[in-house]
C-alpha cells in the first residue's frame, strides 16, 4: 500500500494496524477482521489493507500494489 492517506495526505504508517465490529441486529460487539485493516492517525479513515478499499465508501481507495514472495524473499510490483 502506498503510504499517502486519499483523504489529507497522511502517511498511512503512522496509524494502528486493527480490525473492526461487525454490524449485528442486536447490542452486543462482535470485533472482527484482525490485521486487516489500518486506520489513519491524522483522521481515523480505515483502509483494507489488502484491496486498500475505504470501509465508509469502497469507491474511495488507498493505493495498493501487486506483491509476490519468491525464496523468502518480498517483491513489490510497481
Amino acid at each position: 500500500m502506498l503510504n499517502i492517506c486519499p483523504h489529507r495526505g497522511a502517511a498511512i504508517c503512522q496509524g494502528p494496524v486493527s480490525g473492526t465490529t461487525k454490524q449485528t441486529d442486536s447490542r452486543e460487539f462482535v470485533y472482527e477482521r484482525s490485521g486487516e485493516l489500518v486506520r489513519c492517525a491524522w483522521h481515523g479513515w480505515e483502509f483494507d489493507i489488502r484491496s486498500g478499499a475505504f470501509l465508509v465508501d469502497p469507491k474511495i481507495r488507498a493505493r495498493t500494489f501487486p506483491v509476490t514472495v519468491e525464496d523468502e524473499k518480498i517483491f513489490v510490483h510497481l
